[in-house]
């Protein structure tokens, strides 16, 4: 059995973990709680899915699916991504790569094996539009080939469905748009595809273009009931707008849009899926789009505002969709909104109440973006709890520092649910001055805090869950907003805080991260909920939630320095965040890892995870799993159950940096290298 590389996160046994990167020493994990979990959780090895020669694997995706099957039930793992297949193409700034398809994967034995990856998508060979690539007019335009972005995906039971957008939209109502920003480089629109499997990811349904490039498609999402699937996306009639990078992004997310842009949608149910029917035309559901543009605008659709990044969850048969939606007030005040609807998504028994305008639930003269839910169908036994809708908020734009603010659905999903309360029906700016302050759930001037109060402080990538009357919330966290993006006097610690009354109180806030190098960031964390199974075999555990995060050296904004991707952590709680098993590293090696999915069993007892692996300038999606021991101690390295001067022997003879991607017993706080820190983790295990 491989041996445990714990990250040691016992707060009376605090320690330092030491990387090299490009010549810096950095201190990395401190303590985080003591831990009442017995036993460690042990790596297996490290496995490549990304087979194809692509060799530019991005935006790795994974679920786990049971259902039954004969006499009993299968458990099958699935993942999805994009790689790179075709001729180069290019993006709105000039950068090149090679056109990617969307591929899957599958394994139906707990991951230890992973078929031969499929390509789904097929179109990056195929070109629908050519475009000038260098703004030179004397260089006539070349074929764009179609090219498949983040693939998302999501399963009910056996049946799974993947959308994406991609650049291949053959029908003859493709646009394109020019950047002058960039020397007038020309890109084509994008459309939304979708690809199906009702067996399990065994066989894939040829892929099906959901729209037709008239618009430009971005920000995706499925989501699956029992009664059947939904599918929501913006569409930009001027094309995608490359945005400034505030945030922590590189722009060109679909965060800004044009005038006119809205969010759009489709539904269909179990049956007809299951039958092979296609998606029926997308309706917008926003009501942005009111005029054809004149002037500069002219040919386009056109309105006053804009919504992008729109979330999506189903409630049987109820769809929730919230999303960001600018002001519209031509400067007087700069900023979006965050809006949210509820209707009936396969049949007519409750249209949108608010006819496609939305009800606005943050305060509406601040800037809110980023929203977030999360749902349950059974509502909380003694709260009610429905629904935990989340968002940044502040009274900055483009990137400044904000809070995250929260509401609760008590009882239902509809603005009379929500507490703190909303004004009714608060569809309009006039009528959202009538909401009460949000929850402000990661200040440190407490819930009541208004975001102004500390104009220093600065959250962001919020994640939650919710389980009857308990909900978790966590964030990446710095008191000090400009200190941490330009300097390494400070940074992002990922913090966290809990309810067990359906978020009426919260207990204190929590750092988890405790980084100690303030050079190092937390990017990209995670909180997964164990997942309710069919299978009578596999009891679910409502106390284990499983946490992970990753980390990254600080690239200063203001010198335009890429940031450094490091390590991925992940730990597990069996108490509700009451303590954590020791912290451990996810993958091999000291950096360049990035963008985890993590899914567990219904006990936390396996953690099943993939992510992005950049090595030497190839990009590949690794996946590992991680499982309980409880048998085990970190230092014991022969197993004999003691640790000992024999455990000592086999670190020194482990001494120095590990193999890649290879079993390295000995290094126990999974830094890539055996050293002296190794060995103090040892000592703490003495028999």
């Amino acid at each position: 059995m491989r041996r445990p590389r714990p990250i040691r996160s016992n707060r009376f046994t605090p320690f330092i973990r030491t990387a090299a990167i490009a010549g810096m020493s950095m201190l990395a994990y401190a303590a985080t709680s003591a831990c009442a979990d017995d036993g460690v959780l042990v790596p297996g090895d490290q496995i490549t899915l990304s087979t194809n020669p692509g060799g530019n694997a991005i935006k790795s995706k994974l679920v786990r699916l049971v259902y039954p099957e004969g006499d009993g039930f299968a458990h099958v793992l699935v993942c999805v991504y994009s790689d790179s297949v075709g001729p180069d193409v290019w993006t709105w700034d000039g950068t090149t790569f090679s056109a990617q398809d969307v591929f899957v994967t599958r394994s139906t034995d707990d991951g230890e094996t992973w078929s031969t990856p499929m390509n789904i998508a097929n179109t990056a060979m195929m070109s629908s539009m050519s475009a000038d690539h260098d703004g030179d007019p004397d260089t006539p335009p070349i074929p764009y080939h179609g090219d498949s972005e983040k693939p998302n995906i999501f399963n009910v039971g056996k049946n799974v469905v993947v959308t994406w957008v991609d650049r291949y939209a053959p029908g003859g109502e493709q646009r394109s748009v020019v950047y002058p920003e960039t020397g007038l480089i020309e890109v084509p629109y994008a459309c939304v595809y979708e690809a199906r499997s009702t067996d399990g990811g065994l066989t894939w349904s040829e892929a099906r273009q959901l729209t037709s490039g008239y618009r430009d498609a971005k920000q995706d999402v499925n989501k699956g009931s029992s009664a059947g699937w939904v599918v929501t996306w913006q569409e930009d009639p001027q094309g995608l707008q490359p945005g400034q990078a505030e945030g922590p992004g590189d722009g060109g997310s679909g965060a800004t849009v044009s005038k006119g842009t809205d969010i759009w949608w489709t539904s269909l149910s179990t049956a007809a899926l299951v039958a092979g029917d296609p998606f029926p035309a997308g309706q917008r559901l926003t009501d942005n789009f009111t005029m054809m543009g004149q002037g500069s605008n002219e040919g386009y659709e056109y309105g006053q505002q804009g919504a992008s990044r729109a979330n999506l969850s189903l409630e049987g048969g109820k769809a929730i969709v919230a999303y960001e939606e600018t002001k519209g007030l031509e400067g007087l005040d700069d900023g979006k909104y965050v809006r949210y609807h509820v209707f009936s998504a396969f049949d007519d028994s409750m249209p949108d109440p608010t006819a496609g305008a939305g009800w606005i639930v943050s305060k509406p003269d601040e800037n809110a973006r980023r929203v977030r839910f999360v749902n349950q169908g059974t509502p909380g036994p003694e709260s009610g709890v429905k629904l935990f809708m989340f968002y940044k908020q502040g009274e900055y734009d483009q990137g400044g520092p904000s809070d995250i603010l929260g509401r609760v659905g008590i009882g239902g999903l509809l603005p009379e649910n929500l507490v703190p309360p909303v004004a009714p029906d608060p569809v309009t700016r006039e009528a959202a001055f009538g909401n009460a302050p949000g929850m402000n759930l990661s200040s440190s001037l407490g819930l009541e805090a208004g975001t102004d109060d500390d104009a220093f402080e600065d959250a962001r990538a919020h994640r939650a869950l919710i389980d009857g009357d308990f909900l978790v919330i966590g964030w990446s966290y710095t008191p000090d907003w400009a200190v941490a993006r330009y300097t390494d006097l400070e940074n992002y610690d990922f913090w966290i805080r809990r309810s067990f009354d359906g978020g009426m109180t919260w207990d204190e806030p929590r750092n988890l991260s405790n980084l100690e190098d303030t050079a190092i960031n937390v990017k990209e964390p995670r909180l997964v909920k164990t997942p309710s199974s069919p299978d009578p075999a596999e009891p679910r555990d409502p106390n284990a939630f499983v946490v992970g995060w990753g980390t990254e050296l600080n690239g200063y904004e203001h010198l335009g320095l890429p940031a450094v991707e490091l390590d991925i952590i992940v730990t597990r709680t069996v108490d509700r965040g009451e303590t954590y098993a020791p912290l451990v590293a996810l993958a091999d090696g000291p950096a360049n890892q990035y963008e985890s999915q993590i899914r567990c069993t219904p006990d936390a007892e396996t953690i099943h995870a993939v992510w992005q692996e950049r090595i030497d300038g190839v990009t590949t999606v690794e996946y590992r799993s991680i499982h309980h021991d409880p048998s085990l101690i970190s230092g014991d390295l022969n197993g004999d159950g003691i640790v000992n001067g024999d455990d000592i022997g086999l670190l020194l003879a482990g001494w120095g940096a590990c193999p890649p991607k290879a079993a390295c017993d000995a290094d126990l706080n999974g830094d890539g290298v055996v050293n002296g820190v190794d060995l103090g983790l040892l000592l703490v295990d003495w028999s």
